[in-house]
């Protein structure tokens, strides 16, 4: 039997086209969602630009939101789609350079801060919350490959890289990224941390129990006795330090009881004040037995060990600490902030523009998150960024006119169009903000 040999690829010409096509036809949707949360208004509101000429803040501020929630990675890659005539018509307006970021300065960031309260505020109604909301704080590093002092704030840090160190705040229920704050990469993940959740219980519903979870960067007193005068109930981690270690020894064997988190493992619960607290707190741990074959220190026993404080009085220890560990998804959301909406490097040599930068990310992923929450339908809410962009961002499409209208013309194999059609038609008939 013979064995037919199919061609290869057929040899191809590339010709510039006069039809107006763009790649991210589902940017109208983005759009469309932003247009109807009243974002614009919001951003038009901020007084860095002066003169009435040329763009208004809310173009430039979209400009570099629609870039990042198209998949850009650097402000450069703004000019695929300043170039793109299609988006162009369906914007209304051009995109304007960069630049703008240069002109912020922390009186602007408070501006942008306070449009993001009025922003959430007008969400709320419109995502739905359960009684209790869980935020997950935790800090990151950004890194530059520049030397040291060639950005403002970029500083080597105990990592031994030049970097940034910002804190983030996610809601775990619904995935939105509530909170974001810039600081020096020689900050430690304690600096700003009791101002930094004021700034996140502002973007809440009133009279919503409100729950934290935090790894042992934020353990110490200052922060615990901060966040319990808020009235939050917190679960920490706590580092293994020789008096802390010294509380687990002194636990009785009778007092463990058995863990959810894998064969063998236990957990158990002491409550203890150090000598620095002013009042005796609530400790879980949970222990692991060591593999077989595991290298031992000299001060070890036959177990690892995971240590939480908490003011949380009704739940087990199995329960708290097993809560407590699904709070290692928010390192998949910085991840997505950073792989997936620019944030693996800051754009500017400027501190305050990089800090403006960051929150432009918090605003483009929020209305992705969004868009999932609101329009599109509930199996796609667990997706990231990078599956959203493939299924209903990167669609391929012409814009034209058919009488006196504008129409958006899809690829004809497109095989999420009922979706996509429905997603705009629930976008439009949303409470207009």
């Amino acid at each position: 039997m013979g064995v037919k040999v199919t061609a290869g690829p057929a040899r191809v010409e590339v010709r510039r086209s006069g039809q107006e096509m763009t790649a991210h036809a589902g940017l109208v949707l983005v759009r469309e969602l932003a247009a109807r949360l009243g974002v614009g208004e919001l951003l038009d509101r901020l007084t860095v630009k002066r003169r009435r000429r040329g763009f208004s803040p809310a173009q430039a501020v979209m400009a570099i939101v629609d870039t990042l929630a198209a998949g850009g990675d650097c402000l450069e890659d703004s000019k695929l789609l300043r170039g793109d005539r299609a988006q162009e018509r369906l914007r209304g307006h051009g995109l304007p350079e960069g630049r703008f970021l240069r002109r912020f300065n922390i009186g602007y960031i408070a501006q942008l801060n306070l449009a993001l309260d009025r922003l959430f505020a007008r969400v709320h109604p419109l995502v739905e919350r359960g009684r209790a909301v869980t935020l997950d704080i935790d800090a990151s590093l950004i890194e530059t490959h520049g030397p040291v002092g060639s950005r403002q704030g970029a500083r080597g840090s105990y990592a031994g890289k030049v970097c940034w160190h910002p804190l983030f705040c996610f809601i775990a229920e619904t995935g939105e990224w509530l909170g974001a704050k810039l600081r020096s990469g020689t900050a430690h993940a304690q600096s700003g941390a009791l101002a930094f959740p004021d700034s996140c219980l502002r973007r809440l519903p009133e009279n919503v129990c409100v729950l934290l979870r935090a790894d042992r960067g934020f353990w110490g007193n200052p922060v615990l006795a901060g966040l319990g005068r808020r009235k939050i109930t917190y679960a920490v981690g706590a580092p293994l330090i020789a008096s802390v270690k010294q509380r687990i020894s002194a636990v009785d064997e009778a007092a463990w009881g058995p863990s959810c988190y894998r064969d063998g493992s236990e957990v158990a619960e002491f409550h203890w004040r150090p000598k620095s607290w002013k009042r005796e707190r609530r400790f879980v741990v949970r222990r692991d037995t060591i593999p077989a074959g595991e290298q031992l220190t000299l001060q070890a026993r036959e177990f690892h060990y995971w240590v939480i404080v908490t003011n949380d009085s009704g739940r087990t220890p199995d329960e708290l600490e097993r809560w407590q560990r699904e709070k290692a998804n928010v390192e998949n959301r910085i991840k997505e902030a950073k792989l997936g909406l620019g944030l693996d490097n800051l754009p500017s040599q400027i501190f305050n523009a990089n800090h403006a930068y960051l929150l432009f990310a918090l605003l483009a992923y929020n209305l992705l998150v969004w868009l999932k929450l609101l329009a599109l339908p509930e199996r796609e809410r667990a997706g990231y960024a990078k599956r959203l962009r493939f299924r209903f961002i990167q669609v391929a499409g012409s814009v034209g006119r058919s009488g006196r209208r504008l129409v958006l013309r899809l690829q004809a194999g497109y095989a999420l169009f009922a979706e996509f059609v429905e997603a705009l038609t629930r976008i439009r008939t949303l409470a207009t903000a």
